[in-house]
């Protein structure tokens, strides 16, 4: 009896190991770190990456970080990002960036973003990037500024909102997503309140959100099962949305913050465009 079972034990593990051979593990792709920026400030170095393109584009940017002081990595402390653009020789403006760059350990980079609302064109039209590295015991290093490009790239999308009772703007920019689907998608959006130069940028996260989706070629067909933005605690608006067939589709989201609504009603403004094809 003793023999049977140990037979038994041995069959199924060799039937086991046979058997584990057809089985098909789907790794995901290891991530591709672009390096686009170095910068030396004394004995500290900031790189900065991206991922997903050899350049840095219009609207929105996940950015990483890598820093050192003398030959070590640094994980501690954070980092921050001033991207300026000179549009005449006394007049420039900024954009939407992190307010830091903490580290993060599960990339091992300074993480944030950074969404771009003009393109380069070289040589007059650039923009230039300032970068301060702040240890662990306050000090600061803080870089000259540094040229940057941009590129076009019809997948992002960003929106300017005037707010003429308070004589300021609103940008809305899209996070996610860049490639739509038929059915629903996840949908990110990011809210920011700057001055009438579009020199210092607040990120908002108390805004309320409402969106609808029409089909481009008819405000008539309306898809359903919309789920609007709310804000998350890193300030980000998560919801989804339903494209259900194909062709072009416009998405509208109406704002109301600060006891009114800082979009157009009626019509829901902004809009974002979709296509599937």
């Amino acid at each position: 009896m003793k023999n049977i079972i140990i037979c038994t034990l041995a069959a199924a593990l060799i039937f086991m190991i046979s058997c584990s051979d057809s089985i098909v593990v789907n790794n995901p792709s290891p991530v591709s770190y672009n390096e686009i920026v170095s910068v030396d400030i004394g004995e500290v170095n900031i790189k900065l990456f991206i991922t997903g393109n050899d350049s840095l584009t219009l609207g929105y940017n996940d950015i990483f970080m890598k820093v050192k002081k003398g030959n070590a990595v640094q994980t501690k402390g954070y980092v921050k990002f001033f991207p300026k653009m000179w549009m005449t020789p006394t007049f420039l403006h900024s954009t939407a960036v992190s307010e830091k760059f903490l580290y993060d350990a599960g990339t091992g980079y300074y993480k944030g973003y950074a969404i771009f609302n003009m393109v380069t064109g070289p040589p007059d039209v650039i923009w230039y990037g300032v970068f301060t590295y702040v240890d662990e015991n306050s000090n600061s290093f803080i870089s000259d500024s540094v040229p940057m490009y941009t590129k076009y790239d019809s997948t992002k999308q960003w929106r300017l909102i005037y707010d003429q009772s308070e004589q300021c703007n609103y940008t809305i920019s899209l996070v996610k997503p860049f490639k739509v689907v038929p059915g629903m998608n996840d949908i990110q959006l990011l809210l920011h309140k700057t001055d009438f130069q579009l020199l210092n940028f607040e990120q908002i996260d108390n805004a309320v959100m409402s969106i609808s989706v029409y089909k481009l070629d008819s405000t008539y067909i309306q898809s359903t099962g919309n789920v609007n933005p709310v804000s998350s605690p890193d300030g980000v608006y998560r919801g989804k949305f339903n494209l259900p067939h194909k062709g072009g589709w416009q998405l509208c989201d109406s704002i109301y913050y600060d006891n009114k609504w800082i979009t157009n009603n009626p019509p829901p403004m902004p809009q974002f465009f979709f296509e599937i094809n």
